[in-house]
């Protein structure tokens, strides 16, 4: 559903799950978690070429290239640079006599982590992997 449009719009995601309808799911940890994340709605910026307005619902997509680069890119730059930092750490620690030669590596490896994080949330995406909204669905009146 649209909540704010323009150029672009801001469009709140309904979020699905199919462990409502598992017989399991009272018992079921993924099902917990599921309930749990399902509480806070996503919010997602997308190109309004349709010209939706605020209350419509829409369906909005993704290139198929960018959902599986920005998946590689998602998970493998916090890794790499968790390894990196790990690593020099490892490598600079018997040098600098930094208390036991592992210390310094978890404490660099935490540190590319945290580094690799923080710089995929702030990436810059280029406009041809923007999701769009490619139509209206529901028109609010």
């Amino acid at each position: 559903m649209i909540i704010k449009s323009g150029t672009y719009a801001w469009v709140e995601a309904e979020r699905r799950t199919s462990c409502h309808s598992c017989t399991l799911s009272r018992g079921c940890g993924t099902g917990s978690i599921a309930k749990y994340l399902m509480m806070k709605p996503i919010i997602v910026k997308a190109s309004n070429p349709v010209r939706a307005e605020v209350g419509d619902r829409v369906i909005v997509g993704l290139p198929e290239k960018a959902f599986l680069q920005g998946s590689f890119v998602l998970y493998m730059v916090p890794l790499l640079a968790m390894f990196l930092g790990a690593g020099l750490g490892g490598t600079l620690a018997p040098h600098l006599h930094f208390g036991g030669n592992e210390s310094l590596g978890i404490l660099l490896g935490l540190g590319g982590l945290a580094g690799g994080l923080f710089g995929v949330r702030h990436m810059r995406v280029a406009p041809s992997f923007e999701p769009k909204i490619l139509c209206t669905v529901y028109k609010q009146r």
